[in-house]
C-alpha cells in the first residue's frame, strides 16, 4: 500500500458528528478518557452501550495502523454474507482495490489518531441502486500487553434503499467524501455536563 496520504484530515469538532449513533458512541468513549488519556479496553463494558452494540467494531491495531484485525463485529454491519470481518485482517479481505485501499486509510488515520477521526462518504452503485452513505466514527483504545493499540469504530449505513450484499462485494465507484475530520476533544467541564 503507498504510503502517500488519500485524504488530508482538518480539525472538527464533536458537534459536526451529525449522526446520533456515531455523536452518542463519541460521548461515551469521551467519558472514558480520564485526564485527557485515551482509554483502556477495560473500561468498555458492553452493559454500559447496549443501543450501540449492533454498529460497533473493536479492531486490533498493529504496524502503526497498516495491519487491522477485527476483534468483533456488531450485527447491523454483519448484516449479509460475506460482511463479517471477525477474526481477519483488513488488508487480507481481498485484492487492493480503491474501495479496500480507501477504507485501510481510514482505519490508518483512526489508528493514529489521539482524538478520534469522523468520516462520512457516499459510494455509488448502479442507477438503480443510487449511492449509498455510510457513517464512521474511529475511536482509539489502549489494549493490553499483547495488543497495545485497539480501534473502537462505529459504523452507520443509509437504509434508504435495500443493498443485498456488502460494499466489499459490490466494490462501489465513486467513492466521495461528504465529512472527514479529526474530533478535537471536547472541554472537560462540557463532558462533565453531558455525563449528568
Amino acid at each position: 500500500m503507498s504510503s502517500k496520504p488519500l485524504y488530508s484530515l482538518p480539525d472538527g469538532s464533536p458537534e459536526e458528528i451529525d449522526d446520533p449513533i456515531l455523536a452518542d458512541l463519541y460521548h461515551h468513549w469521551s467519558g472514558l478518557c480520564k485526564a485527557g488519556t485515551i482509554p483502556l479496553r477495560s473500561d468498555l463494558d458492553p452493559i454500559d452501550i447496549p443501543h450501540l452494540l449492533p454498529y460497533i467494531i473493536l479492531a486490533e491495531c498493529y504496524d502503526a495502523g497498516r495491519r487491522i484485525k477485527f476483534r468483533l463485529t456488531g450485527s447491523d454491519i454483519a448484516f449479509a454474507p460475506g460482511a463479517d470481518l471477525t477474526g481477519l485482517f483488513l488488508h487480507e479481505r481481498g485484492p487492493m482495490t480503491p474501495y479496500l485501499k480507501h477504507l485501510c486509510e481510514l482505519y490508518r488515520m483512526g489508528a493514529n489518531s489521539k482524538e478520534g477521526v469522523y468520516s462520512t462518504f457516499s459510494y455509488g452503485y448502479t442507477a438503480e441502486n443510487g449511492p449509498k452513505q455510510v457513517g464512521r466514527i474511529f475511536l482509539p483504545m489502549i489494549g493490553c500487553e499483547d495488543i497495545p493499540s485497539m480501534l473502537l469504530v462505529g459504523q452507520v449505513r443509509d437504509k434508504s434503499s435495500p443493498m443485498a450484499e456488502p460494499i466489499w462485494l459490490t466494490e462501489p465507484n465513486p467513492i466521495t467524501p461528504r465529512a472527514l475530520f479529526a474530533i478535537r476533544p471536547e472541554p472537560v467541564q462540557m463532558r462533565q455536563a453531558i455525563s449528568r
